[in-house]
């Protein structure tokens, strides 16, 4: 079995599921308005994914993430669960006014962007194939131990560690790079090797396991999917059923304990305090699953809590900001404004003022004070911060500024992704952002994101292997002459 990696999707069969959710939805009584909307918003991005490229541009990828995280897989499982679109909402009319003209903006974007995109990018073409190893193995080296060699620098070394601590995305590039170089290696038989499973479970245990991470436990795993998807490898029938048991056990036990465990983090906590904490939580998961359940949460799509499922979509979360809107309370651009002075790095600015702008719009729902909200984390999708900064001056005009440099920039820098192991790793950047980021999260990931992977690229190639040769001695043999078709297929997409 292949998993496929989408360049464009058949209008026609996404016409055929569209109106399929509409039939359900209405046999269930949601609102016309709401099940027309669905249709729209449904119809709209599959439009906007094929003028983006599909998965292989960062426009695609973006149209992708962030429709189906915030609005498409939400609707269709409410309708699973036999239960009306527009029910548990505030707004629900707003909310789907604001979803259609943010992705029919969206589309607009896409369109105009893709004229002004390169055939390649600039970071192609960097790493050799017969340095692959070395620069995975030295990625992952670095990226464990890093944080530890500068701090061996002295009094000095504060500047230096905080922008590694910003740019290190070593560990999750070390194990895309190996996952391509085992896969072409073995002439398509394998796609792991000690190194990517020692940098998995060090990222899903310290990043994830002990800092009470979602986006910890499976990026690591999500590292590995995308080049197994974009070099076509060919999955087994044991890899299968290992994927749905672990896939079973990161979202039936795994994600409630991270959203539970959350409530036990505190400032200065000590790595054997929160070794602590993680072991008594992991101990007896299914009271840990309980506890979360029981736990009072956000706003609540679904009737009962759904575990993981609530967390896969916005609509509940974007409602009740949608909802202070609607009431007249627009924010203004101020976030666009302390966006851009966020580029300037500390060194220059050294006062620069920080303010995290998700925490002020929870204060504004609640009613709490913005400095209780700070420790929260709620997310609003990228859509809904625009409408409550300038209603639909911000759909229209704001969003779409953003997105256009967004979407070139990586264009100029990357071009196809799966070309290059640093453009996977740019995907995985943008399932993050595009549906949970809020629109100011798109403009840091074009200013931090690129200066990040840049880095991550110029270390794998320069750095990395040399790194290697002190660690593991001599280089090892070059790829077999005879490469599967999934090599050919790398070679052409990246010119």
């Amino acid at each position: 079995m292949r998993i496929p990696f989408p360049e464009r999707v058949p209008i026609g069969g996404v016409a055929v599921f569209a109106v399929a959710l509409f039939l359900v939805q209405w046999l269930e009584g949601t609102a016309l308005y709401f099940s027309a909307g669905c249709v729209a918003f449904i119809m709209i991005s599959a439009l906007a994914f094929n003028a983006g490229g599909g998965l292989t541009r960062a426009a695609g990828a973006y149209v992708f993430f962030y429709s189906t995280l915030v609005v498409i897989v939400g609707v269709c499982y409410k309708a699973y669960l036999a239960e009306p679109g527009q029910t548990n909402l505030i707004v629900p009319r707003t909310d789907m006014e604001v979803y259609i003209g943010g992705i029919t903006a969206m589309y607009a974007t896409v369109i105009v962007s893709r004229r002004f995109a390169r055939k390649s990018g600039l970071l192609q073409n960097l790493l050799p194939e017969e340095s692959m190893y070395r620069a995975s193995v030295g990625c992952i080296a670095f990226g464990m131990s890093g944080a530890s060699v500068i701090q061996l620098l002295g009094p000095g070394a504060g500047v230096l560690g905080s922008a590694f601590g910003q740019l290190n995305q070593l560990i999750p590039l070390g194990i895309i790079i190996g996952v391509m170089y085992e896969i072409r290696r073995s002439g398509g038989t394998r796609c792991v090797n000690t190194p990517i499973l020692v940098a998995i479970s060090y990222y899903f245990a310290v990043f994830g396991l002990l800092n009470f991470s979602k986006q910890g436990m499976l990026l690591p795993l999500f590292c590995v999917l995308l080049p197994v998807c974009a070099l076509r490898y060919r999955i087994s029938s044991a890899q299968i059923v290992a994927g749905i048991v672990g896939a079973f056990i990161i979202f039936h036990y795994l994600v409630p304990y991270a959203q539970y465990g959350r409530g036990f983090r505190e400032e200065g906590q000590t790595f054997s305090q929160k070794v602590t904490i993680a072991t008594r939580l992991l101990e007896h998961p299914e009271e840990t699953r309980q506890a979360f359940e029981d736990y009072p949460g956000g706003p609540a799509y679904y009737n009962a809590p759904q575990g993981f499922w609530d967390r896969l979509q916005f609509i509940s979360v974007d409602d009740s900001l949608n909802a202070v809107t609607a009431q007249g309370r627009v924010f203004g651009l101020l976030p666009v404004v302390v966006g851009f002075e966020n580029l300037v790095p500390h060194f220059i600015w050294k006062d620069k003022p920080v303010r995290n702008f998700s925490a002020a719009y929870t204060s504004e729902i609640t009613g709490v004070p913005e400095e209780y909200m700070e420790a929260i984390g709620i997310s609003y999708s990228p859509t809904a911060e625009a409408f409550h900064m300038a209603k639909w001056i911000g759909i229209f005009v704001v969003a779409p500024l953003i997105w256009f440099l967004l979407f070139t920039g990586f264009d100029a820098l990357f071009g196809d992704l799966r070309a290059t192991p640093w453009g996977l790793l740019a995907m995985a950047m943008i399932s993050h952002t595009a549906p949970e980021g809020s629109l100011m999260g798109a403009l840091g990931l074009l200013y931090f994101g690129s200066i990040a992977l840049t880095f991550c690229a110029l270390f794998a190639t320069w750095v990395a292997p040399l790194l290697a040769d002190s660690l593991i001695g001599k280089p090892r043999p070059a790829l077999a002459p005879h490469s599967p078709p999934t090599r050919r297929f790398i070679r052409n997409s990246s010119r």
